[in-house]
């Protein structure tokens, strides 16, 4: 996935998921810019905080761990680019994740 600017947002539980899987924001951006279409979950649904925005869900496996990412992209002028991802959620996930261009999980 390629994008310009990302920017985490600064949730307790993303912070402190990136320290208990031993992860820089910097290696996290790498994770975030190997995303796949086969990572995809699910979206595009609307932002909680401002509908008129959309989130997607995607899944990564990392070390015997799934990974559950939540991005608010913003499309860029060269397709499939985004000029900006907030990250909503980086945490390992809570429940199963299904992953529907993949025929089912990680």
């Amino acid at each position: 996935m390629a994008f310009g600017r990302f920017h985490v947002r600064d949730r307790d539980k993303n912070m402190k998921a990136l320290a208990g899987l031993g992860l820089t924001v910097v290696e996290m951006k790498d994770i975030l810019a190997a995303l796949v279409s086969e990572n995809y979950s699910s979206g595009h649904s609307p932002d909680d905080t401002d509908a008129s925005k959309e989130v997607w869900v995607f899944g990564y496996r990392m070390e015997g761990k799934e990974i559950y990412i939540k991005l608010r992209l913003s499309p860029g002028k060269r397709q499939g680019a985004f000029d900006q991802a907030l990250v909503w959620s980086f945490h390992e996930a809570e429940y199963s994740m299904k992953f529907p261009l993949q025929g089912g999980a990680l």
